[in-house]
């Protein structure tokens, strides 16, 4: 029988948890002398990770520093105990730079080999953290195409490995009959199409994000840009994103507030994208959602008066980039408006989003450009890839992966 080897797994936040729960898949085929426990969320657990501590069952309710530091120095005494008592053969780190590049530079005094999984994103900021990444971690994954030679440049281990969040987005299918539904009368079995006259009404989705902070800040922001589009005329229909039951509270009591009409969907960006016209999209991973549904989008972000404060000392200096959405730094151009880190006046969305509705020939040239950025993302084999590392640094020979070790449908 083959020697059970122990993998160490770290994550902080939910779709690091998603990542992770594919990444698992593949490797229960790939990997099968593998074991995984660690800090682990609710989909690793039910793939027979062992949880020393579930970080992601807290980051939805943090809403503090101290509580944050709090959660994460007794994740770290309890990881580091666990490290003494049984030393794993590898630590595998995704994402979540804060706390994994501390774990990176513990486990490495350890003597333990470090997969970094999700590069942190010091192309944007805090470019000083990669003499710490080229230390402490063995291997980088990186997920973003110019990540590679941008962290090897800097003395990295760095690999390109491809998008995880492709791999889940090719088996998500929208429901047909609620997408004619949020259409509605005139929107019927007809594919979306901004522009639309005014009685059969364009279809405007708002992904107001998943953190409750951010839903806080940007859901009202983009509820104002209805309301002003309303007022100019335009008979535009509200289609709301919400990621899970417990956020829709806070999201009907935002549009209380607001007092106009919306459609609420729980858990299927596939069925809302598919009946969006035009998006109102939070500042994440989200904006490349949107862009492999081929939408026209406009990217928000809001980070509140006290970082505009900051942001106004030392974020032209913290800050690298022209662009600070995905689909803008993939393509190295603006090819979709983005209104961030800070939105004083609505005023300027709203026009953008009139002008959106009604220009058929910038909603076709955003969309090529779009097209052209997701297709190289879509062939994405990144846990497989990952699966492939890990085999390298533990010494195995990988079991060449089936179809459908990666999406998870077996």
């Amino acid at each position: 029988m083959a020697k059970r080897r122990r993998v160490f797994i770290s994550v902080c936040e939910d779709s690091a948890d998603v990542h992770a729960a594919a990444l698992m898949r593949c490797a229960r085929e790939m990997l099968p002398e593998c074991e995984f426990y660690g800090l682990t969320g609710p989909r690793m657990r039910a793939l027979g990770a062992e949880t020393l501590y579930d970080f992601t069952a807290h980051a939805a309710m943090l809403s503090g520093v101290l509580s944050v530091i709090g959660h994460a120095r007794r994740a770290t005494r309890i990881v580091q105990q666990s490290w003494r008592e049984r030393p794993p053969d590898l630590v595998l780190l995704l994402d979540s730079p804060e706390l994994h590049l501390r774990f990176a530079r513990r486990v490495r005094r350890l003597g333990l080999p470090v997969l970094y999984y999700i590069a942190p994103q010091t192309w944007a900021a805090r470019e000083y953290r990669n003499r710490r990444i080229a230390r402490d971690v063995d291997r980088l994954a990186c997920i973003l195409p110019f990540e590679e030679e941008y962290f090897r440049k800097a003395g990295v281990n760095a690999e390109f490995v491809g998008h995880p969040l492709f791999e889940t987005l090719a088996s998500a299918r929208p429901d047909e009959a609620r997408v004619m539904e949020l259409r509605g009368a005139g929107g019927r079995g007809e594919p979306p199409r901004p522009g639309l006259a005014a009685a059969s009404g364009p279809v405007l989705a708002l992904l107001p994000g998943s953190r409750r902070h951010v839903i806080e800040t940007l859901l009202p922001r983009q509820l104002q840009v209805v309301r002003r589009l309303h007022e100019r005329g335009l008979a535009v229909k509200a289609v709301i994103s919400c990621v899970a039951p417990d956020r829709r509270p806070l999201i009907e009591e935002h549009l209380a507030a607001a007092g106009l009409p919306a459609s609420i969907v729980e858990g299927d960006n596939a069925t809302v994208l598919a009946a969006a016209d035009l998006v109102l999209v939070a500042s994440g991973t989200a904006v490349l959602e949107v862009a492999f549904h081929r939408k026209p989008m406009i990217v928000m972000y809001d980070a509140g008066r006290w970082l505009a404060w900051m942001h106004r000392l030392v974020g032209w200096f913290l800050l690298k980039l022209p662009h600070l959405s995905l689909v803008n730094i993939l393509a190295g151009a603006r090819v979709v408006p983005e209104f961030m880190p800070f939105i004083r006046d609505i005023g300027p969305v709203a026009d953008v989003a009139a002008r959106l509705i009604a220009d058929e020939a910038w909603r076709g040239l955003m969309l090529e450009q779009i097209d052209r950025l997701v297709r190289p993302l879509e062939e994405s084999r990144a846990s497989e890839r990952v699966c492939e590392i890990m085999a390298e640094m533990l010494n195995l020979e990988p079991v060449a992966a089936g179809a459908g070790a990666i999406s998870g449908q077996r």
